[in-house]
């Protein structure tokens, strides 16, 4: 079975949702650096998602997702900010497809463990959109690591090539570190096929 990798409607996807994404969420200008149109449209076209779906918290996921579980339909259903439901959607359709064409591709734009991308292509997309329907799934990436989405937004959005490409595949390196290595250390065949879109996406920058 071949294994398409990362392409360039990918990484025009990840554009497109990154834009929406930084028009949505504020936090991305409190961190002491207020993103111009420019610097928007520069960070907006870094090769991975800006925001998380909660990746690591397999746990979760897998209590979401559990086909045996019984929704509570007397449970009140927390409403998302307006703009947010309809990006979560998007991003979750977009990252189920590309789980089940290839996972190590999906781990490109996410950080998310290979387990994870393999959780969300185990169900259906009805199934899937139907349990996160009513929860708050995504949330700024580096949310946690101030200092680090600081200089994202600084330098990621840099107008010089050099600057903002390091800064970028910093951030992508961290992303991509944090999983043990258990969970990705044996890549079959269809990861050593990401070596030369992973790299055409770098050079992008």
């Amino acid at each position: 079975m071949a294994y398409e990798g990362l392409t360039q409607d990918d990484l025009d996807n990840v554009r497109a949702l990154n834009a929406v994404w930084l028009e949505l969420d504020g936090r991305m200008d409190g961190v002491g650096h207020r993103l111009t149109a420019g610097c928007r449209e520069r960070l907006a076209a870094a090769p991975f998602l800006l925001f998380s779906f909660r990746e690591h918290d397999g746990d979760w996921w897998t209590w979401l997702l559990d086909e045996r579980r019984q929704q509570d339909l007397l449970a009140a259903i927390p409403q998302s900010p307006d703009g947010f439901h309809g990006l979560q959607v998007a991003a979750f359709a977009f990252l189920w497809e590309m789980s089940r064409r290839n996972p190590y591709v999906a781990r490109l734009v996410t950080g998310a463990p290979v387990d994870w991308c393999e959780l969300i292509a185990s169900v259906t997309l009805v199934h899937a959109l139907e349990r996160i329907a009513g929860h708050e799934t995504i949330e700024a990436r580096f949310v946690n690591d101030t200092s680090r989405l600081a200089r994202l937004c600084r330098r990621g959005a840099s107008a010089l090539p050099e600057t903002r490409r390091s800064a970028q595949l910093s951030a992508l390196q961290a992303m991509l570190t944090r999983s043990n290595d258990k969970q990705h250390g044996g890549l079959p065949a269809a990861a050593c096929r990401m070596a030369v879109p992973a790299r055409r996406a770098a050079d992008e920058l």
